[in-house]
């Protein structure tokens, strides 16, 4: 929408350019008016602060106490409802609330603190400069060398520049409180890390029993806790074994499950009966166990869309498997390094047996969030060789 010209309103000139498009947002009282509020929380904030000096720690002290203190309630939207002082005051707020709230008492602490649009995952791209491209607002501190610590306090998992999946999507567009705008990549730059360890060890009828410890990291703690530890226990543990055909799950515990600042770990047992084959006197078997993956997600010929895995990640996999007395190792795997050009990934594949155990390790890559569609053709390959390699035997055979 770019006018209006209402009987007896004259014309209201809305959107042109983004210059303008971000004006006419500051300029509404339910946004930039809002920033401008803050006796409301004085009094709460100060014993906070008092004797802190550094940035990040006060950074860190009022995210937490705005997500802390406020509940979501899963309003969409970049103008306040009710306003801040009545949503501080009730605890509950819209997006807007939240996080405009987020953003004033960040400028109270002498921070440089803006608010940033966003468009939302559901809402598509925001290529055009209108009012409706964005649907959504975070906080951002801006740091000397150009970067930007990015914020939400809706989510009460989220960390700085952990945010949650709704908002990574491509670019934000940061308002400053001159009313000028900057382009915000919401985009995640590191590798978020899964690592797994499993012990294992096989019996002669080629029943598998074994623990695994698993570590999440960043994004991928992120998302346990707010998908994975929102189910009861049974639920999960109900789907996990449903993933994984065959493997039976007991001892499960979960740590750090309110801690963020470390990584999400569970621990567990298990038996499987469903992945070692036995052939005469022979035994097969893929030493990645229920975790070999057996279908590649990318079959079409052509792709004329991005892939997008959301944040950049790195599965780190590590196994001891013990074999069954009364057999010996006939044939191991080759070990296999792939990559793929640019750097978009790589994955590492590595096997050696000592006595009557072997050793794999693993290690996937994929260090960008979204693969082009220029780079389809090279990512369906390396899936397809990651795959087979995952799913070759190791083979026992009897003395």
């Amino acid at each position: 929408l770019a006018s209006t010209d209402f009987p007896n309103q004259g014309v209201k000139h809305f959107a042109a350019d983004w210059e303008s498009v971000v004006k006419s947002i500051y300029d509404d009282k339910d946004f930039g008016d809002e920033l401008n509020y803050k006796s409301y929380f004085e009094k709460d904030i100060e014993p906070i602060l008092k004797g802190i000096t550094s940035r990040e720690e006060k950074i860190k002290l009022i995210f937490d106490y705005v997500k802390t203190r406020m509940n979501w309630n899963e309003k969409y939207g970049y103008y306040c409802k009710v306003g801040v002082k009545k949503a501080y005051a009730e605890k509950v707020g819209n997006v807007a609330e939240i996080n405009l709230m987020l953003v004033a008492m960040l400028r109270y602490a002498e921070l440089k603190a803006n608010p940033i649009l966003v468009s939302t995952r559901s809402n598509g791209i925001a290529l055009y400069p209108t009012r409706t491209a964005y649907n959504y607002v975070i906080a951002g501190v801006e740091l000397d060398n150009k970067q930007q610590v990015l914020l939400d306090a809706t989510s009460k998992n989220a960390l700085p520049n952990i945010l949650p999946f709704r908002t990574l999507n491509w670019i934000g567009r940061m308002i400053r409180n001159d009313k000028t705008s900057i382009e915000i990549d919401l985009m995640p730059k590191s590798n978020s890390k899964e690592i797994v360890n499993v012990i294992a060890s096989i019996n002669e009828d080629g029943k598998v029993n074994g623990k695994i410890r698993a570590q999440y990291f960043d994004y991928n703690a992120y998302g346990f806790r707010e998908i994975h530890l929102k189910k009861s226990k049974d639920k999960y543990l109900e789907e996990m074994e449903k993933q994984y055909v065959g493997i039976e799950v007991d001892e499960y515990t979960t740590t750090n499950d309110n801690d963020l600042s470390k990584p999400m770990i569970e621990t567990f047992s298990f038996v499987n009966n469903n992945i070692v084959e036995g052939i005469g006197n022979k035994i097969y078997f893929s030493p990645m166990l229920h975790y070999a993956k057996h279908n590649n997600p990318f079959k079409d010929e052509v792709r004329e869309y991005p892939v997008d895995f959301v944040f950049p990640h790195q599965d780190k996999y590590s196994y001891t498997i013990t074999i069954p007395k009364g057999y010996e190792v006939e044939s191991l795997p080759e070990p296999l390094a792939v990559f793929m050009e640019g750097n978009i990934g790589s994955f590492k594949y590595n096997i050696v047996k000592s006595a009557n155990q072997i050793q794999v390790t693993t290690q996937l890559d994929m260090n960008y969030p979204i693969i082009p569609p220029d780079f389809y053709h090279t990512l369906r390959d390396f899936y397809k060789k990651m795959l087979d390699k995952q799913n070759e035997k190791v083979v026992l055979k009897k003395v």
